[in-house]
């Protein structure tokens, strides 16, 4: 009879642990996905220098529709927004094609190729890494945080190419 009670106290008190254990696990997998999450405020404590386009941009980049969905989905991860990563991965594939093939006459130069080459690759990066399950947040605010700079060297280089465009430097011979 002894022993009876005590395999039954046993089991009892086994399966009351096991409980536990499942309802703290729960807890404290919703609380690291919380933290895994990021949020806008994460993105506004990257620092990094944002350049815009110039004016003088103009008459050339509303045209480049590539470029245009770039920056868009650029500034949909300042909001914290990175649907354009999860979305289909044609529609990604196919404004990265783009951006490359349909760079302007005007501003088509060896800089600026580089450039988007630079801005390609680190999209490429911060996609993979966002379907990556055991990625640590700083790394994938690191990534985006590559990418805000790549895309602001970009804008960068095509300011520089057509403000040197229209200088008209008269050379004294």
């Amino acid at each position: 009879m002894k022993n009876l009670f005590i395999i039954l106290f046993c089991c009892v008190l086994s399966v009351s642990c096991k409980n536990k254990t499942d309802q703290n696990v729960g807890t404290d997998q919703s609380k690291q996905t919380d933290s895994l999450a990021i949020k806008k405020e994460d993105i506004n404590k990257i620092n990094y220098v944002d350049i815009g386009l110039d004016v003088k941009t103009n008459k050339i980049v509303p045209t480049w529709q590539a470029y245009q969905t770039l920056a868009d989905a650029v500034q949909s991860l300042k909001q914290a927004d990175y649907s354009f990563f999860n979305s289909d991965i044609e529609v990604f594939t196919t404004a990265i094609k783009d951006l490359e093939e349909t760079i302007p006459a005007d501003i088509k130069t060896q800089s600026i190729e580089a450039r988007v080459l630079a801005f390609k690759t680190k999209l490429l990066n911060l996609k993979d890494l966002k379907n990556l399950s055991f990625i640590d947040k700083k790394d994938i605010l690191f990534a985006t945080k590559e990418v805000f700079v790549a895309f602001s060297n970009l804008n960068l280089q095509i300011n520089k190419k057509l403000e040197k465009d229209s200088q008209n430097i008269e050379r004294p011979y």
